[in-house]
C-alpha cells in the first residue's frame, strides 16, 4: 500500500529523457515526513522520434494512460497527485476521471503547476469534477500539509491549509497564499530513488543541449525577476504570497546534490534546467569556486540573460567547467526588444557572445518570432545578427500565446477549455486559424521560414569540433559508465539523420 502516487500527464513521456523534476522535489518533501510515496514514471525506449512514432502518437499515448491506471491500482493510493500545463488541460481531466470510475472514487485528486495556479476555478467547476483539490504556486510545503490532513496525520482544516482551491457545498474556495520558502537549501533533495535513473543519466545530446553527455538537470533557483510580454513568468510572481519571489540555492548545497549524483549515478555533466541561473553573481562566483576545488571533473550548462553576465562571472564558469550557455536572444533590433520587455539590448548580446567565444564556452542562441507588430523587416533583423553572434546552435521558435503571458491578457480572441490541447501544436495551425495563432503583420510563411533558419544555421562542424576537444575526450576518458557512449551512439546518428530530413 502507497499513501501518495505522483504522476505526470501521458504526453509528458514523450519529452527526450526530461525528468519529472518538480514530481521528485514533492516526492523527497513527502519521504523527509515519512509519507509512503511513488511516482509513476512511464518511459520510453524508442530514442528517434521519426514520422512514423509521431504517426501513432495518439495510440501510444493510450497505450501509456493504461499503463498508469495499471500502476495506481496496484499501490492503491490514498492520494493522487497530477502536475498540469495549460495544453495537457484534457489530458489531467480524463486521467483523473479514470481513477475515479476505474479504480476507487474514495482516491483524493490534487492537481498542481501552471495552469491551476493561475486558473484555479478551470479544473475544479467541471461538471462532476473528478479534482478535489488544487495546489496554488510551489507545492511542497501546501501538498505536503493537505496530505497530512487527507492522511489523517494532522487534524487541520483545509481552510487553514494556505494556497489551496476547492469546492464546499457548491461554493468555490480559494485560502490565503502561503508565502515562499525563502530559504531552498531547507527544501530536501529530490527522490532519485522514485525513477529510473539510469534511464535518465544515459548518454544523450538533449541536457546540454547539443552535446552527447551522461547528464542530469538540477534546479538551483526560483522565480524569474524579468517582465517579458511572452512568458508567463510576469503573472507567476502575484503568487508569492507576500515572500521574497526570486531565490537562490547556496553553492554548498548544489555542490552536495552534485556529488551524490556523481557518485551514484554516474554523471557525467549536469544542466541546470533553471529560468535564470545566473540571476546572483555572488553565489555563482562561489559556486564556480566549489566546485573546482572539489576536482569532480564535471562539464556543465545553462541557461543565462546576457544582463546577468560580465567577463569575470564567465571566465570563472569556464574555468568550473561551463561548456554552454543557453541564451534567449529572440529578437534582432533594440527597438523589437524592447517591445517585448527583454530586458536587454544588442550591445549586451554582441559583447557576451564575444566574451564566451574568448573564453571557450559554446552559446545556444534562442530567437523566437511570430510576435505583435512583427514586420518582414524584423525577421531580416534575426538574420542579421544570429550571423553576427556566431553561436554554435540556433533555435528560431514560433511564438505560441500561453494564457499567462501578457500578449494573451491583451488579445481580443480568449481560448476555451476545449481549445488549451492545440496550444501542443500551436504553431501548426497558424495558417488553418490565424485569429487565433498569427500576430505578426507580415504574410511570410512564418512556419516555414523557421525551419529553414533552423536547417541553415545549424552546422555539423560546430558540433564535432566539440565532440573532438581535448575537454570532451578527457570526459570520456575518465567517465566510469563508457559503455553507455557506446550503447547510445547508434541512436545519436540515427537522431541527427532523422533531424536533418524532417
Amino acid at each position: 500500500m502507497t499513501d501518495v502516487v505522483l504522476v505526470s500527464p501521458p504526453s509528458r513521456s514523450i519529452n527526450h529523457y526530461r525528468p519529472p523534476l518538480a514530481l521528485l522535489y514533492l516526492a523527497g518533501h513527502l519521504l523527509q515526513s515519512k509519507i509512503k510515496t511513488k511516482i509513476i514514471d512511464v518511459t520510453l525506449k524508442q530514442v528517434v522520434r521519426d514520422k512514423k512514432f509521431f504517426n501513432n502518437l495518439d495510440s501510444l499515448l493510450i497505450k501509456i494512460e493504461n499503463d498508469i491506471i495499471s500502476q495506481i491500482r496496484s499501490n492503491q493510493p490514498k492520494v493522487v497527485g497530477i502536475t498540469c500545463y495549460t495544453p495537457e488541460y484534457e489530458e489531467v481531466l480524463h486521467l483523473a476521471n479514470r481513477i475515479k470510475h476505474e479504480i476507487s472514487p474514495k482516491i483524493k485528486i490534487i492537481v498542481g503547476g501552471i495552469h491551476p495556479t493561475l486558473y484555479p476555478q478551470d479544473l475544479l467547476e467541471e461538471p462532476n469534477s473528478p479534482v478535489d483539490f488544487e495546489v496554488i504556486g510551489e507545492g511542497e510545503e501546501t501538498f505536503l500539509e493537505l496530505c497530512q490532513k487527507i492522511l489523517k496525520i494532522k487534524n487541520i482544516p483545509y481552510k487553514k491549509i494556505k494556497s489551496i482551491a476547492y469546492y464546499k457545498n457548491s461554493n468555490f474556495i480559494s485560502t490565503p497564499l502561503r508565502p515562499l520558502q525563502k530559504n531552498l537549501d531547507l527544501i530536501s533533495h529530490p527522490a532519485y530513488k522514485l525513477i529510473d535513473m539510469e534511464y535518465y543519466t544515459q548518454a544523450s545530446p538533449y541536457s546540454i543541449r547539443g552535446c552527447f553527455l551522461r547528464s542530469f538537470y538540477l534546479l538551483a533557483t526560483r522565480g524569474c525577476p524579468s517582465t517579458c510580454t511572452f512568458c508567463v513568468a510576469k503573472k507567476l510572481r502575484q503568487f508569492n504570497g507576500g515572500g521574497c519571489y526570486t531565490r537562490v540555492r547556496s553553492a554548498k548545497s548544489l555542490i552536495s546534490e552534485i556529488k551524490l549524483l556523481r557518485q551514484k549515478y554516474f554523471i557525467d555533466s549536469f544542466y541546470f534546467i533553471d529560468d535564470l541561473f545566473t540571476i546572483n553573481k555572488e553565489n555563482v562566483a562561489n559556486f564556480c569556486r566549489l566546485l573546482k576545488k572539489e576536482n569532480l571533473n564535471l562539464l556543465w550548462g545553462c541557461s543565462a540573460k546576457v544582463s546577468t553576465l560580465n567577463e569575470e562571472i564567465i571566465k570563472m564558469m569556464s574555468q568550473a567547467g561551463c561548456i554552454q550557455i543557453d541564451f534567449g536572444v529572440e529578437r534582432g533590433s533594440d527597438q523589437a526588444l524592447k517591445l517585448i520587455q527583454k530586458g536587454i539590448n544588442l550591445k549586451m548580446l554582441r559583447n557576451i557572445f564575444d566574451l564566451c567565444h574568448k573564453y571557450k564556452i559554446r552559446t545556444f542562441a534562442n530567437f523566437l518570432v511570430n510576435l505583435p507588430q512583427e514586420t518582414k523587416k524584423d525577421l531580416n533583423d534575426i538574420t542579421k545578427l544570429a550571423r553576427e553572434l556566431r553561436s554554435e546552435i540556433y533555435s528560431f521558435n514560433v511564438f505560441t500565446p500561453y494564457p499567462g503571458t501578457e500578449i494573451y491578457d491583451q488579445m481580443d480572441y480568449k481560448f476555451s477549455k476545449q481549445e488549451y490541447q492545440e496550444l501542443f501544436n500551436a504553431s501548426l495551425l497558424i495558417k488553418k486559424y490565424p485569429h487565433k495563432y498569427r500576430f505578426s503583420k507580415h504574410k511570410i510563411d512564418i512556419l516555414k521560414w523557421a525551419n529553414t533558419q533552423n536547417k541553415d544555421f545549424n552546422q555539423i562542424l560546430p558540433n564535432l569540433l566539440f565532440h573532438l576537444s581535448p575537454k570532451y575526450l578527457k570526459t570520456i576518458f575518465l567517465s566510469s559508465k563508457k559503455s553507455s557512449y557506446l550503447h547510445q551512439f547508434a541512436n545519436l546518428l540515427k537522431e541527427l539523420i532523422n533531424q536533418k530530413i524532417n
